[in-house]
């Protein structure tokens, strides 16, 4: 498993986000605080997180360098 920290300004930015990590195949989760979770290709879910918040996205798979670099625009921490 491997986790990085992201953030999103605007609903856009999610929008391009999940149409990103949905073309992969392995499970992902973004999480705020301990308590709520959404699956990271779940635009509702994620926009239900809020925006400008500080996320822990969870991708299940050590083999994720490629979706790391797509995404990498959103990664604020590893």
């Amino acid at each position: 498993m491997s986790q990085v920290i992201i953030q999103f300004k605007n609903p856009d930015e999610v929008v391009e986000f999940t149409n990103t990590v949905e073309r992969f195949p392995y499970s992902m989760d973004i999480l705020r605080g301990s308590n709520s979770v959404a699956d990271a290709k779940s635009l509702l879910g994620i926009i239900a997180l809020g925006l400008g918040n500080r996320l822990k996205l969870r991708i299940y798979s050590e083999d994720c360098d490629e979706v790391l670099k797509e995404i990498s625009k959103y990664i604020v921490a590893a």
